[in-house]
């Protein structure tokens, strides 16, 4: 034989009179294809009982089990191809294009090279489906001609199959979602959220895998316990003490000028013209005088004047009577002084107990809040030639980005997942928000415009808890110290008498914020079943009570005493 290369085809099958082994080499030649057989062709054409551990075979060559099938990393694939066809009683033709590949450049592409095979207890026939089905060949077979054609396997062509998958915890949407990619083009998934089914149409040969890896992602989502304690105290300790002369000191204002001082008074005047000597003005009067001889006519007029008075908390001194001409006058605003004596200190303790579980992964909020509303002004069309209408509207959700400024209160949001068996990795983000006591005021347009002052403390931070234990937050205080002092100069000085004229004012107001976050893995032993009876009770109406003649609104019936609206007379009716 003159083959540059052989492809080595070892079978070994057991006759069941003689138990006899054999084997068969089968030598194949590059140029010509050809297979030649070793001794013992007569033996492999005869009946083939199993031996012990094997499958039944029946009398056809192709269905003989052959014990060891073995391939050297030589063989070309059509030369392994038409070995096992030829053993298994096959005829077979190869697609022109399949074997006729050129490169890029023209050159002709050398066919496959199979790997060492090595193959125990198989059929010729198996071993041949095997071998197409792991390159991406196929066998179509000419039903007129009993010829069967080797050609590439178009995956387009494969059989579509369709079946209905049941989950049992996992979103549909979200399976659907996670699968579509590992499918190829032709394959399809639809999810069905009434049932919490998939509808799946895909090839076979994907379908198995497809199916476990579905079995795979529809796992019970796991649950974690979040309990939180959210503490904040409050302490405004104030002492004020002395005389505080602020107010006549600081801002007192004197003004000296041509002009009639301050002060006012009623009094009644007539009007009109009289035939005596004159009318009469009565300061604070409630009747006209009478003058000269001839009397009075017209109306009466309140008349309010400017005089000199001293009172009100004001000092005023008058500089234009006595001189002539009137020509000036000198005010003041007083004296005023406020005397304190007095400790005062607040203290206020808030606490917020939230607890929630949560699914691994999926984001919780526990808040404990109040919406302040915030009123807009809005112009409203005007109707014919009036002017436009303005609408106050109070706003309860204003948002500056993604945060609502008016809603003040405890805020706390959480991501747990869990990692590994015993740790819960978090995404804290607590927030607490109050509104300031003032308001903000700025003048636009020459009109004073306010607005809520809203101040605000928030941490964001990820950490890595062991399950069962706390995560401690602080850093969020705030501690403002002031003290004010007042003296008038000299006279605060004085021993013992000096504290007449000064005073102090110290205050302080200290915040201390703690949060404490603490997380738990939560099993399916932690709950408990609740006994009730509620399904298995059948509902049971109120019982209608009789009311009596004396209860009820409605007139007693005197015709028929046993009337079945009252049954039992009252002895009250009587």
């Amino acid at each position: 034989m003159n083959a540059e290369k052989t492809t080595k085809l070892s079978v070994e099958t057991v006759e069941k009179p003689m138990k006899i082994k054999l084997s068969l080499i089968l030598a194949v030649a590059l140029a010509a294809c050809g297979i030649c057989h070793a001794a013992g062709t007569d033996a492999a054409k005869s009946k083939a009982a199993p031996a012990e551990g094997m499958k039944a075979v029946t009398n056809a060559p192709s269905e003989e089990i052959a014990a060891v099938i073995e391939f050297n990393s030589d063989t070309t694939l059509p030369q392994a191809v038409q070995t096992l066809a030829r053993s298994a009683g096959i005829n077979i033709q190869f697609d022109p294009a399949l074997i006729n590949q050129v490169k890029p450049d023209g050159t002709p592409m050398p066919p496959p090279v199979v790997n060492a095979v090595r193959w125990e207890n198989i059929t010729a026939k198996q071993a041949l489906n095997a071998l197409l089905e792991n390159y991406n060949w196929r066998m179509v077979q000419d039903v007129s001609t009993g010829i069967s054609r080797v050609t590439r396997k178009d995956t387009n062509s494969e059989p579509m199959v369709t079946t209905v998958v049941q989950l049992n915890y996992a979103s549909p949407t979200n399976i659907a979602a996670a699968v579509t990619n590992t499918l190829s083009k032709t394959s399809r998934i639809i999810p069905d959220h009434r049932t919490s089914q998939i509808i799946v149409l895909t090839q076979e040969k994907e379908l198995e895998g497809l199916i476990a890896l579905i079995k795979k992602l529809d796992r019970a989502t796991r649950q974690v316990l979040i309990e939180a304690k959210i503490i904040e105290t409050t302490r405004n300790p104030r002492s004020v003490k002395g005389v505080n002369w602020t107010d006549t000191l600081s801002a007192q204002n004197v003004t000296f000028g041509n002009g009639i001082t301050t002060g006012t008074v009623n009094s009644l005047q007539t009007t009109g013209s009289g035939t005596g000597a004159g009318s009469t003005t009565t300061p604070n009067a409630g009747h006209v005088l009478s003058g000269g001889g001839g009397g009075l006519s017209g109306g009466l007029t309140n008349v309010t004047s400017l005089v000199t008075q001293v009172g009100n908390g004001g000092l005023s001194l008058n500089t234009a009577r006595g001189f002539s001409p009137a020509t000036a006058f000198l005010n003041a605003d007083g004296v005023h002084a406020v005397m304190s004596f007095l400790n005062s200190d607040s203290d206020t303790k808030n606490l917020a107990l939230p607890r929630t579980v949560a699914l691994d992964g999926v984001p919780t909020e526990l808040s404990v809040v109040r919406n302040v509303p915030i009123f807009e002004q809005e112009q409203s069309q005007a109707a014919g030639s009036g002017s436009p209408l303005a609408t106050a509207k109070p706003n309860y959700e204003k948002k500056v980005g993604n945060t609502i400024i008016n809603e003040v209160g405890i805020k706390l949001n959480v991501v747990p997942r869990i990692v590994g068996m015993t740790n819960v990795m978090m995404s804290v983000a607590p927030e607490i928000s109050v509104k300031e006591p003032q308001l903000e005021t700025q003048v636009l347009g020459g009109f004073p415009n306010s607005a809520p002052v809203f101040s605000r403390r928030k941490i964001t931070t990820d950490a890595v808890v062991p399950s069962g234990y706390t995560l401690v937050l602080g850093g969020l205080d705030n501690d403002n110290t002031a003290n004010v002092s007042t003296k008038v100069p000299i006279l605060g000085d004085i021993p013992g008498l000096g504290f007449l004229f000064r005073s102090s004012d110290k205050q302080r107001a200290k915040q201390n914020l703690l949060i404490f976050v603490t997380p738990t893995i939560v099993d399916d032993s932690d709950y408990q079943q609740t006994p009730s009876d509620f399904l298995k009770t059948r509902f049971a109406p109120m019982p209608e009570k009789d009311e009596s003649a004396w209860d009820s609104a409605k007139p007693y019936d005197w015709t028929k005493p046993n009337n079945p609206d009252e049954p039992v007379r009252s002895p009250k009716a009587n």
